[in-house]
């Protein structure tokens, strides 16, 4: 048998995905999730700070029974890089056939991490907010969060969408950008507690070690997200919020926005709402009563990258693309 394999580029992924597909899968993956259909050990990181290096690497494995891909996404969030126009996640996945383990395709992962990172943000949502979310806050407006409003605003009639971020310059790329392509008021605000004050739902986004929205600033009835690695959301507003959601509880303990509150012993397994899987399988409601303040913990499953990486390994074989390489015989 011969060992060869496709390696497919950045543009490569692009022409054979749409961002409407891969927001699709998010929630075909969610439901499999609920459904028990999968492998997922838990994501597995390399901290290089304590060497001088302000960066770190994910490992994240899988096995998603429906589509029946497995394989490996290695992503890596490097702060020096958007200094270099480089973003500043980077990824890039590995498919495996699961019978023999051969690998069948190395895809550049960064568009897919993109969108389906946008796309569990707007899940969340979907799941957890009321009907009628009109402000939409986004901290941090760098590719994420590009995705995730793109998304959340396909779901919801946003009025306008609030954006802020460390970086003027950024929040001008966002505003101009977000405002041609969706067609929706932008608002670039001072400071985070201007744009969560007052929002619908909360979105944050950002590489910050620390906590950026205060629990006095969340309004009830919204829903916060924190797709971020670390904690953006302050301890009081984590523990006082009447549900928490996570996508997986196993990944969402030990990194994160619930980390700190999880060592420190204040907020265990029986503290948590739910898993976003059984909201998508209508396991569970996402809310109950208008009024209830809900964080949604999406860190990311690989699951989503895998199975948008199997499409597109099937699409480029239908549609010639890609380099194909051998291994050996």
């Amino acid at each position: 048998m011969s060992r060869e394999a496709l390696l497919l580029s950045d543009a490569d992924v692009r022409r054979c995905l749409s961002e409407p597909e891969i927001v699709q899968l998010v929630h075909e993956v969610f439901q499999a999730w609920g459904e028990g259909q999968f492998v997922m050990p838990a994501k597995v990181s390399t901290d290089l700070r304590r060497f001088g290096l302000d960066s770190a690497f994910s490992a994240m494995p899988g096995y998603l029974a429906g589509r029946k891909v497995a394989g490996l996404k290695l992503a890596a969030g490097c702060a020096h890089n958007p200094a270099h126009g480089l973003p500043y996640i980077v990824a890039t996945i590995i498919l495996s056939d699961p019978l023999t383990g051969i690998t069948l395709a190395v895809l550049d992962g960064c568009y897919i991490s993109g969108v389906r990172t946008g796309a569990q943000a707007a899940w969340a949502a979907r799941y957890t907010a009321n009907p009628d979310c009109r402000i939409a806050a986004i901290i941090g407006a760098g590719t994420q969060s590009r995705m995730a409003l793109r998304a959340l605003a396909s779901f919801f009639p946003f009025e306008e969408a609030r954006v802020a971020d460390i970086s003027p310059a950024a929040q001008d790329r966002f505003q101009a950008e977000m405002e041609k392509d969706l067609g929706l008021r932008i608002v670039k605000t001072a400071n985070c507690q201007e744009a969560v004050e007052g929002a619908d739902i909360v979105c944050c986004a950002t590489p910050d070690r620390g906590p950026v929205v205060m629990d006095s600033w969340v309004k009830k009835g919204a829903t916060a997200i924190a797709l971020g690695s670390y904690q953006e959301y302050e301890d009081e507003f984590i523990l006082r919020a009447n549900k928490v959601v996570v996508d997986s509880w196993a990944q969402c303990s030990h990194r994160g926005a619930l980390k700190n509150v999880v060592e420190s012993g204040r907020f265990g397994d029986k503290d948590l709402y739910a898993e976003m899987g059984e909201l998508a399988c209508g396991k569970k409601p996402g809310r109950h009563a208008p009024d209830e303040r809900i964080l949604v913990v999406p860190i990311g499953l690989a699951l989503h990258d895998l199975a948008a990486a199997g499409l597109a390994y099937c699409r480029a074989l239908e549609k010639g693309l890609g380099v194909r390489f051998k291994f050996g015989e």
